[in-house]
């Protein structure tokens, strides 16, 4: 099976052994619009956070697509919290902006020979804004709250895991809900209402494609 290595910064994209969570995800999106019988595995590589994610991507890369353990890697992580003395967005006027040049700097940092088979991706601005699309998955006295906030606008002043645990309090344990409501959702309901993640739904699209 072809295989497309998914680099994550930490347990939330991840999940465990058992339950995969953004794979999970996105093989329910993914698959469907597959040829029949032809099936691209998602396989999640979790890093210790972002700032080990920019340090060890580029042996990374190489590893996984010299020895073969994947055919394309895409590179997952948040734009919240990324290190500004190594990515610095204070002076990006959109979030489009700050997306492209934090994609440049990443980009950079893998070897010129494997960039053909590298695409990196952001959450906006993390991947529990996903989340956010889905609120009556959430208890009924905060699914007010999360209806009038798009998930993609949940910015930097207050991002999506503040935001949960401001509303729910001592109830909101960030990976359990991940990989709670990750692998049983429709992913295109999210999907319709954050625009920086279609734009990776449709990627992982064309790349397994490729890959047929």
């Amino acid at each position: 099976m072809r295989r497309i290595a998914l680099f994550v910064e930490g347990d939330t994209e991840r999940g465990d052994a058992r339950r995969k969570t953004l794979p999970t995800f996105f093989h329910k999106w993914l698959d469907p619009r597959l040829p029949k019988g032809a099936r691209v595995g998602i396989v999640p590589r979790r890093f210790q956070g972002v700032s080990e994610f920019l340090d060890d991507l580029p042996k990374t890369v190489r590893a996984y697509l010299d020895r073969g353990q994947a055919n394309f890697v895409v590179g997952l992580v948040d734009l919240y919290g990324l290190p500004p003395d190594r990515i610095d967005l204070s002076g990006c006027a959109s979030i489009k902006e700050k997306v492209s040049k934090a994609r440049q700097y990443i980009r950079n940092l893998v070897p010129a020979e494997f960039g053909n088979r590298f695409r990196q991706h952001f959450a906006v601005h993390e991947v529990e804004a996903w989340l956010l699309a889905y609120p009556e998955k959430w208890p009924p006295e905060v699914r007010d709250q999360i209806k009038k906030r798009p998930p993609e606008r949940v910015n930097f002043k207050e991002p999506p895991a503040k935001f949960l645990k401001r509303i729910l309090g001592g109830r909101y344990k960030k990976t359990v809900y991940a990989k709670n409501l990750f692998p049983n959702v429709d992913p295109q309901q999210a999907i319709d209402k954050c625009p920086f993640l279609k734009l990776l739904a449709e990627d992982l699209l064309e790349i397994a494609r490729r890959l047929q």
